[in-house]
């Protein structure tokens, strides 16, 4: 026997919110109606859940769902988990796994009340598993994490405007100076945008620059900046050449400060939001890595495989060929495209750090595998770890990692 249901369609928008109440038979079990989107509205809405299942039956499941949008979900799901008088399973659906599933119905009309009707027919029809209830702090920890990300690609993207003006206007610095912007070349530049101001400045004076609270320019590297100016093409740069160049060296130091303070507060709040987390345990991911990983994985629960979940990441490769041109992989642009960074950037560390992970890359390589793609394994690897000790809940043991990687190889020899 068919257990009695209630299957609740939410339409989210940022003021009101729409529902549409359908019973396991698809039958509307009271009119849809809409509510305001604040602590008044939700409360109304609850009532009027609790109301619809007293219609629908004494024992009756009682499913609630909305797409995500933005936050403006946010206040509503909480709301509806914190009901006390019925339990209401509440899923948080992909917007785009709607609108496919609306394209399968040859759903063309677009309204809010026939939004609701189609998210709780989706609910119906495709049974998806409940979207997990997050630690309180879990949103903020999120944003946390993607803005660190979004302010890493940032100072990446200054940096190589740096280099390119060094490139243009101090030709010969890479080679005399390093290839690494250090902290007292931005100093300088910030202070000296031009070689022409670079020497004007007497080299005592340039040596005693400070870019620490301890830490001074120095003769060696203060004549190294003397004699880069010096074979300069052009010693006086237009004014716009040095606002470049003073800008842009000021806006890698701030962002690598902010990057700084991020990270200590993100480690911080990794203690708070996930008390119990396993990741760091895993050599070559540290605090700011595994809270990328955590903030994007929420309810690991969700994967049913590591196979799904290494395609969630984005981290398998995808076949290319054309025409009579040769065949060949390479890893493919979907997926999770932070935690895709995340895991490929954790894997250089591990190659370091991890002596599972380095020997199985030593492996990859001595198989003829070019960096490219043997870096790319070893991310996929990662991901796999990371899905076995989170679906598993205990800390890394490098002697099960082992086991498991020449258990994988062995299996893919036997394959070849």
């Amino acid at each position: 026997m068919t257990q009695s249901a209630l299957y609740v369609g939410i339409d989210v928008a940022r003021d009101s919110l729409c529902a549409a109440f359908l019973n396991e038979e698809a039958r509307t079990v009271r009119p849809p109606a809409t509510y305001d989107n604040d602590p008044e509205g939700w409360t109304a809405l609850r009532a009027a859940i609790v109301a619809a299942a007293v219609l629908v039956g004494h024992e009756v499941r009682v499913v609630c769902g909305m797409e995500s949008t933005s936050n403006m979900h946010k206040g509503v799901e909480r709301a509806l988990r914190s009901e006390s008088r019925r339990t209401l399973e509440v899923h948080v659906l992909n917007p785009m796994t709607v609108k496919h599933f609306a394209r399968a119905l040859l759903t063309s009309a677009k309204t809010d009340r026939l939004d609701s009707h189609l998210i709780a027919l989706f609910l119906l029809r495709m049974q998806p598993r409940p979207t997990a209830q997050m630690p309180e702090l879990f949103e903020e920890f999120k944003e946390a994490t993607r803005t660190r990300r979004r302010l890493v690609e940032e100072r990446t993207r200054e940096k190589n405007r740096l280099h390119k003006l060094l490139r243009q206007h101090f030709p010969g610095s890479r080679k005399a100076l390093g290839p690494n912007l250090s902290r007292r070349l931005l100093i300088v530049l910030a202070r000296y945008p031009s070689p022409h101001a670079l020497l004007e400045c007497a080299l005592e004076d340039l040596a005693d620059i400070r870019y620490g609270r301890a830490r001074r320019v120095g003769l060696e590297f203060a004549g190294q900046l003397h004699a880069v100016a010096a074979q300069a093409p052009r010693l006086e740069l237009p004014r716009v050449s040095q606002m470049l160049i003073q800008t842009t060296a000021a806006r890698v130091m701030e962002l690598t400060d902010q990057l700084a303070k991020f990270d200590a507060a993100i480690g911080d709040m990794l203690g708070e939001v996930w008390p119990d987390q396993v990741l760091t345990s895993i050599p070559g991911i540290g605090p700011t890595s595994a809270a990328a990983i955590l903030a994007e994985v929420a309810d690991i629960g969700r994967f049913k495989s590591k196979t799904e979940f290494v395609g969630y990441c984005g981290l398998y490769p995808v076949v290319w060929e054309s025409g009579e041109a040769k065949r060949r992989y390479r890893m493919t642009h979907k997926g999770n495209r932070m935690l895709k960074m995340t895991l490929l950037v954790a894997s250089a560390s591990a190659r370091q750090y991890n002596p599972a992970i380095s020997i199985y890359y030593e492996r990859l390589r001595a198989r003829d595998k070019s960096k490219k793609a043997a870096g790319g394994a070893i991310a996929r690897k990662m991901a796999e770890i990371v899905f076995t000790l989170l679906a598993r809940n205990e800390p890394w043991s490098e002697e099960k990692a082992t086991r498991g990687i020449e258990k994988a190889e062995a299996m893919l020899s036997r394959v070849a």
